[in-house]
């Protein structure tokens, strides 16, 4: 989930330009907004949303509605990161009606949490028009970028094959691992649709790779579990069934229960006959077992 925050601007928290140009700086709220973002760095997403909710308590009280929707995005990016997919979109929507009865819209990265939030949940009618919302904005390029490669997972789930070609070709090139990764993988998933399970492999392998450069590790579960699928379909259940424990395992330690049981009970199937695989996948705990 870094690539979400990267999106933040922690400039929204004070002011930074000639202090005659803006209102004064809350320092509280500076160093409660770099306090979560320095615990997202360090890959703590739990703790990143506990501080992300005292920030945005702290830009609410300020009444400053930039200050207001960055923190909630920075809450939200978070509780996506700890795989809480359900508090994510619960602060997204919620300040969302805030900011519109401000008469303000919410900003893009916003409504992109809300859009991924969304399509973790399986609500892919939703998230499908979010998603279009962003991309359609210009603002953002990142964040527009984002949009269209969750338009693509989205047309994926539906097996929808042209619109996961339309969503790869508005990506156009990138040499960045994670945007590089977003057009692979997509890559993958259109080839796994239009039969070709060998080239959908292979990308889902670079995939994989480009996500482990990125530090984007539930996306290199998603690319995992894509190689998997693939392999099966190649009749190669033995591998594929490695795969997909792989990625079931990295999701259970993650706290993203419907992934790892998902992807967990694929490689089980597949692996029927290999006691230990078995017990590996009985070794995963998920956080509610």
């Amino acid at each position: 989930m870094r690539w979400l925050a990267a999106l933040l601007l922690l400039a929204a928290c004070g002011g930074r330009a000639a202090p005659e140009a803006v209102a004064p700086r809350d320092e509280v709220l500076e160093r409660a907004a770099e306090a979560a973002q320095g615990a997202l760095d360090l890959d703590q997403p739990e703790a990143a949303a506990r501080l992300y909710a005292r920030a945005l308590t702290r830009a609410r009280e300020r009444d400053d509605p930039a200050a207001i929707d960055s923190m909630a995005f920075g809450q939200a990016t978070a509780a996506l990161a700890h795989g809480d997919a359900s508090g994510a979109l619960a602060v997204a929507q919620e300040v969302r009606a805030a900011l519109a009865r401000r008469g303000r819209g919410a900003s893009a990265g916003l409504l992109l949490a809300e859009a991924t939030a969304q399509f973790r949940l399986g609500r892919l009618d939703e998230a499908q028009r979010l998603g279009r919302v962003v991309a359609a904005r210009g603002e953002a390029p990142d964040a527009q970028r984002r949009a269209w490669f969750l338009l693509g997972l989205v047309a994926g789930a539906r097996g929808d094959a042209a619109g996961v070609a339309t969503a790869r070709a508005a990506l156009g090139e990138a040499a960045q691992p994670a945007f590089r990764a977003d057009i692979v993988e997509l890559e993958a998933v259109s080839a796994l649709l239009r039969g070709d399970a060998g080239f959908a492999a292979a990308r889902a392998e670079t995939a994989a790779g480009l996500r482990q450069a990125a530090i984007d590790y539930r996306g290199l579960s998603r690319a995992l579990a894509l190689q998997g699928a693939a392999l099966a379909r190649l009749g190669e259940a033995d591998r594929a069934a490695d795969l997909l424990l792989r990625a079931g395992r990295s999701a259970a330690e993650r706290g993203e229960r419907p992934d790892a049981r998902l992807w967990l009970a694929e490689a089980a199937r597949l692996g029927a006959g290999r006691p230990d695989l078995q017990a590996a996948i009985r070794q995963v705990r998920l956080s509610d077992d």
